[in-house]
């Protein structure tokens, strides 16, 4: 079938899907760069803000100190230390700058009973008071026990001079 300017529907079509197509690819190209390179800038902003005593982490997945930084011909080469303080068990390894993911911002998770992680600062509270008065419950307990284990002895010593003084009297 052909239209009023003697080109066939199909091959429109064709063009315009063509067209489409190639719009696209470029956005998605363009997009990318434009991505990859503020993740660059971002990265590059991290490294030349590096200074000794940050927490770092590795690409390796290995946290660390950064202990010294020192500039050489191949770049930053970063001596980071790990390992654990109260043990004394500490290793040091000199590495490159570029292969530090980022500065390590981990926290602690703080778990209820049910093991659901806790977010806001009220749930917090009321677990902290709750652990509060468990801790002062056990600690009470713990006091009536000493107390009790206290009085045992005196009663036996009582005891003790009760027989004595009988004994005496004999």
């Amino acid at each position: 079938m052909l239209n009023l300017l003697g080109v066939e529907n199909n091959s429109i079509s064709s063009i315009i899907l063509m067209v489409v197509l190639v719009v696209l690819l470029v956005a998605y190209i363009i997009f990318g760069m434009r991505s990859r390179k503020k993740n660059q800038e971002k990265a590059m902003k991290m490294l030349n803000d590096l200074k000794a005593g940050d927490k770092v982490v590795t690409n390796a997945g290995i946290y660390g100190e950064i202990v010294s930084i020192k500039e050489t011909n191949m770049g930053k080469v970063v001596t980071i230390k790990t390992g654990d303080d109260e043990t004394k068990k500490i290793s040091y390894m000199t590495i490159n700058a570029s292969v530090i993911l980022g500065i390590d911002e981990k926290k602690d998770l703080i778990l209820d009973k049910d093991g659901n992680v806790i977010d806001d600062e009220e749930s917090k509270e009321e677990l902290k008071k709750e652990i509060l008065k468990e801790e002062a419950k056990t600690e009470s307990k713990n006091n009536e026990e000493k107390s009790e284990t206290v009085s045992e002895p005196e009663e036996e010593n009582e005891i003790i001079n009760k027989i004595k003084k009988k004994s005496s009297k004999k």
